[in-house]
């Protein structure tokens, strides 16, 4: 599918972006609230929830779902994620295309006004939100942290990260955010709620057949009794290493974990962006990458291998599942493929794949509302939203010359092992 945003700028820092649904029978609104981490930390991980539990027009959570019933089923939630060193928060609306609403009503506009209740009009009083729900929101924030620890490669995943930017915003650690959530209060939430509507970057999101300028003039008036002074949304890129960082863990787990963290070399995220993924990708990406063939099915020394790019960061992450014994024999070999890839050892058939396969991938992401909403909400620092067609014409016109120039700008930062006791079961 051929997408088209149109993108109406608000006010600074504030935008919608519509891209027609075509024949899909649901659409989506998101809105997107991006500001540094850090600042109001542990209100920000509980809010969004908090926000789309319940509101003041619907104090409870019934007569919410009443209305979302209402409204053909649709489905409001919350969420935060990490954007480089930000913090990235979504209300989304799932709802039925006006193409299929009874009697031509027009349901995007009515779930619109939801979430902008939802997003404005917070369960609160007096200067804070309500205690008890807040509190139960907390209590529900920490034990998504704390069972993290349940999901080992994701347990590894983040502990690797902690120690490689320690001494960034990147490094907060599990333990300062769960502390920050149960430092928080009902209050000190409403404040941060305020805050975020002054001073984040906005951008809502419609997928679907929606009326652009209702759905814009009715943004602009929620937000013209807001006095804003957004902030900028930066993140620190470390260009190199200077060191490597070792570090071991143990745990009663069956199969051990070895993490490695890279730096890529980048200084923002844009620099050599398309060279530095297709070069991720043919290191660890797929089952045609050098990790997988190697690694894993020629020498067997791991149960997974790959790599992935935090674009935002300018992190190259290795992950696999060994047994522990392997550890240093893995780990020899995931670094010998790199300087493979450095002195261009890659093969053409490999080169060829992996631009196929993130081709296919972009074109792929168009398919579905859900697709195009990531889309657009992964744009929302870039000032023109380029079209996927640009992008895969970018990587097609990749050489091999500049999978090697990516590949030798990685230098290591930290490995990471979390040892567990010698088991074949894989975990």
């Amino acid at each position: 599918m051929k997408i088209n945003p149109k993108v109406v700028e608000i006010s600074p820092a504030l935008r919608s972006v519509f891209v027609e649904g075509g024949s899909f029978k649901t659409s989506i609104i998101t809105a997107s609230l991006l500001v540094p981490k850090g600042k109001n930390l542990g209100e920000l991980l509980v809010l969004p929830k908090y926000l789309t539990y319940s509101t003041k027009k619907y104090p409870t959570p019934a007569e919410l779902n009443s209305r979302l019933e209402y409204l053909y089923g649709a489905v409001l939630d919350g969420v935060v994620t990490r954007f480089g060193e930000n913090s990235l928060i979504q209300l989304e609306m799932t709802c039925i295309d006006n193409k299929y609403s009874l009697d031509g009503e027009d349901v995007g506009q009515a779930c619109l006004e939801l979430l902008l209740d939802a997003l404005f009009e917070p369960d609160a009083e007096g200067g804070s939100l309500d205690s008890d729900k807040y509190e139960l929101q907390k209590r529900l924030a920490v034990e998504n942290i704390e069972s993290a620890v349940n999901d080992k490669r994701r347990y590894a995943f983040t502990r690797m990260l902690e120690i490689m930017c320690a001494d960034e915003v990147m490094g907060i650690t599990r333990e300062e955010t769960i502390d920050a959530i149960k430092q928080s209060t009902a209050v000190s939430a409403y404040s941060a709620w305020r805050e975020l509507l002054k001073d984040a970057r906005v951008q809502f999101n419609f997928v679907g057949s929606f009326n652009a300028d209702r759905a814009t003039a009715l943004i602009k008036e929620r937000f013209s009794q807001i006095e804003r002074e957004p902030v900028e949304n930066e993140t620190l890129f470390v260009e190199s290493a200077e060191d490597v960082t070792e570090v071991t863990e143990t745990m009663d787990i069956n199969q051990s974990k070895l993490v490695l963290g890279f730096r890529s070399g980048m200084t923002h995220r844009k620099d050599d962006i398309y060279a530095e993924q297709m070069m991720v990708d043919i290191f660890g990406g797929g089952i045609y990458s050098r990790l997988f063939k190697n690694v894993r099915e020629k020498l067997s020394l791991c149960y997974y291998c790959s790599a992935s790019l935090m674009r935002e960061k300018g992190l190259v992450i290795v992950q696999s599942g060994i047994e522990y014994s392997n550890r240093q024999q893995a780990l020899d070999e995931i670094l010998n493929q790199l300087e493979i890839m450095k002195n261009g050892g890659f093969t053409d058939e490999e080169f060829e794949a992996s631009k196929t396969a993130i081709c296919d991938a972009l074109s792929g992401a168009l398919d579905t509302p859900d697709g195009i909403d990531a889309f657009l909400s992964n744009k929302i620092v870039e000032d023109d939203i380029m079209p996927i067609e640009e992008s895969i014409k970018k990587y097609q016109a990749l050489t091999r010359e500049d999978v090697i120039r990516a590949a030798k700008r990685i230098t290591l930062d930290t490995v990471y092992t979390l040892a567990g006791k010698e088991d074949d079961d894989g975990e």
